[in-house]
């Protein structure tokens, strides 16, 4: 009996979590009729005339057509979106993958004060770094430009501090097995380090491109043109929009990060394990 309830407990939280998305996805099938008919005074709050509508009356692509052709301002985003996201990525994992090496098979003077530092850094809040970067980037000349947010997520303490992480936890008989055979550190980071942290690779690539896909703060404060800002940006302007156009284009926002999520489930529960400090 306790095993069940804890299995209605469990579905009762999956469920609230999980209904936001399932009604933006339902209702991004609702026409602008539709809209006005249900949702036409929500000024006034949920009621018996203004119901909360699950299920749309008919099925409609209107609101997808309206994203997709009727307003190229959406994917131009999307894709800015990619761009950043994708650069920030790929920098960061170079990045990582050399400093948690460093870190988890040499030692040096400082090692674990620079790593302490790394952890501290990581645990501030984005606002506390926010200043600082501004700074820097100013005297770099890249304010307004997509670079003033890549290079700062590209050396983003996290996956260095994961990788870290990861790379400790391969067997050193591996390393010393390949040293013995004739191989270089390179060589040993490439052919033995990295298959054995494929999982935390995963992982780290799926939490970064989430966090980038998502940022907000950094280009309203780097970026001065509205028509260069990302999708996570321009969202909230889509209160100005049609609700179909919302619900549309909320849903095709998360997919790229949901999708990534479902994927590589298993490797972010990995990366989470082995997230912790030794």
């Amino acid at each position: 009996m306790r095993q069940y309830a804890k299995y209605l407990f469990l579905s009762v939280l999956a469920f609230a979590a999980l209904f936001p998305l399932f009604y933006t996805f339902v209702n991004s099938f609702m026409g602008a009729g539709e809209f006005n008919r249900y949702y036409g005074a929500l000024s006034v709050g949920i009621t018996r005339h203004n119901p909360l509508r699950i299920i749309p009356d008919w099925i409609t692509l209107e609101g997808y057509r309206e994203v997709f052709i009727s307003r190229p301002h959406y994917l131009m985003r999307f894709w800015s979106s990619m761009l950043i996201s994708g650069s920030i990525l790929v920098g960061q994992l170079v990045v990582a993958v050399l400093g948690g090496y460093a870190f988890s098979r040499f030692r040096f003077p400082g090692c674990n004060v620079l790593f302490f530092l790394i952890v501290l850094i990581m645990m501030m809040p984005l606002q506390v770094t926010l200043v600082p970067n501004f700074i820097i980037i100013e005297a770099l000349n890249l304010n307004g430009t997509y670079a003033a947010l890549i290079l700062p997520g590209i050396f983003s303490a996290f996956g260095v501090f994961l990788m870290r992480q990861v790379m400790q936890a391969v067997p050193l008989s591996l390393f010393e097995s390949a040293k013995l055979d004739g191989a270089k550190s390179f060589a040993a980071l490439w052919y033995v380090c990295l298959p054995n942290c494929k999982h935390g690779l995963a992982a780290l690539a799926v939490l970064n491109f989430a966090d980038s896909w998502n940022m907000v703060e950094q280009p309203l404060t780097f970026l001065h043109s509205a028509l260069r800002y990302p999708l996570s940006v321009y969202l909230i302007n889509f209160g100005s929009v049609p609700p179909e156009v919302v619900f549309a284009g909320g849903l095709l926002s998360v997919l790229p990060v949901m999708m990534l999520f479902l994927w590589f489930k298993d490797e972010i529960a990995f990366g989470i394990e082995y997230s912790v400090v030794r």
